[in-house]
């Protein structure tokens, strides 16, 4: 294949959970590749990761990150968990290990083949996840939504109606929900009505997911605890500069007066510059010479009274 049409087909194949292994030299797969491919090749259309990076903010949510979502959460066996916005179903995955029994929501036709081919799930609804019927089922939701404009928020919101009344829900969010401003004020009130918690991920914890957003993991109680702590919100820390020390007053002084002779050396330079006669050059005229007065015959003056 020419170096384009090798571009899209990897754009293809990535787009539906293939990633390609050197070790291997090719395109590995979650699941069966045949049944992740099938919907691009019956459609003839598929949403590259790129185009979901753009449109849908999709960032896979790194291990760390996800095995910190875990353990907040405190997952156990037996639990029934929801994973909004699965994408390809990292956190799902996790749950699931720790013995959850899980559903997901995934609006992604592609994606949402390869978690059923995963067996990872319980369900999978192929659906936005904003404009799913809520209903109270869920001891667990653990959730990585887009960000722009305010989404996070709004999704986060959303998913605390699938909560039991003893459930708790937790979500990485921008840090942009840290910030006391207009657009925060509700939903920072909501955080702290629930007793909830805020805590700093890791900066550039992303990056592997192609993006370098600053994060944070927001967890929120669906009924405020009895012991419930108020909400600390987290900011990025500054490094403090060192304090200059403070000089010698006389050294200071020296220093002052040492300027000040070396400009009063200069202006007068500039002055004795200024005081010098004008030098630009002047044509020279021809002199003629007088002949020398012998002595004898006396010069006349004429008076040419006003005529001169």
């Amino acid at each position: 294949m020419n170096p384009p049409l090798y571009q899209r087909v990897n754009e293809v194949l990535e787009a539906v959970g293939g990633h390609w292994t050197k070790s291997a030299e090719a395109h590995l797969f979650p699941a069966d590749a045949a049944c992740a491919i099938a919907p691009v090749l019956a459609s003839g259309q598929v949403v590259t990761l790129r185009e979901k990076r753009q449109d849908a903010q999709y960032f896979p949510t790194p291990a760390a990150v996800v095995k910190r979502l875990v353990e907040l959460a405190a997952v156990a066996p037996g639990m029934h968990v929801l994973e909004p916005s699965a994408g390809s179903g990292a956190v799902a995955s996790a749950a699931a290990a720790a013995g959850a029994v899980v559903d997901c929501i995934e609006r992604d036709p592609g994606y949402a083949a390869a978690l059923t081919e995963a067996g990872t799930a319980r369900t999978i609804r192929v659906a936005d996840f904003l404009t799913a019927t809520p209903e109270p089922l869920y001891d667990r939701v653990l959730m990585n939504p887009p960000f722009t404009k305010g989404a996070d928020m709004a999704h986060v919101q959303h998913a605390l109606r699938f909560l039991k009344p003893t459930g708790l829900l937790v979500a990485v969010m921008s840090c942009a929900v840290t910030h006391d401003s207009r657009g925060t004020a509700e939903f920072r009130a909501l955080v702290e009505q629930r007793g909830g918690a805020v805590e700093a991920v890791p900066e550039k914890a992303f990056a592997s997911s192609g993006t370098n957003v600053d994060t944070v993991i927001v967890t929120i109680p669906a009924t405020r605890p009895t012991d419930a702590q108020p909400a600390v919100w987290p900011t990025r820390e500054v490094p403090e500069q060192a304090m200059a020390e403070f000089r010698d007053p006389a050294e200071i002084a020296r220093e002052i007066a040492d300027s000040l002779c070396e400009a009063m050396q200069l202006m007068d330079k500039v002055a004795r510059d200024l005081a010098k006669p004008n030098r630009i050059a002047t044509p020279v005229r021809p002199v003629a010479d007088l002949p020398l007065w012998s002595g004898g015959e006396q010069l006349a003056f004429i008076d040419l009274g006003e005529a001169s």
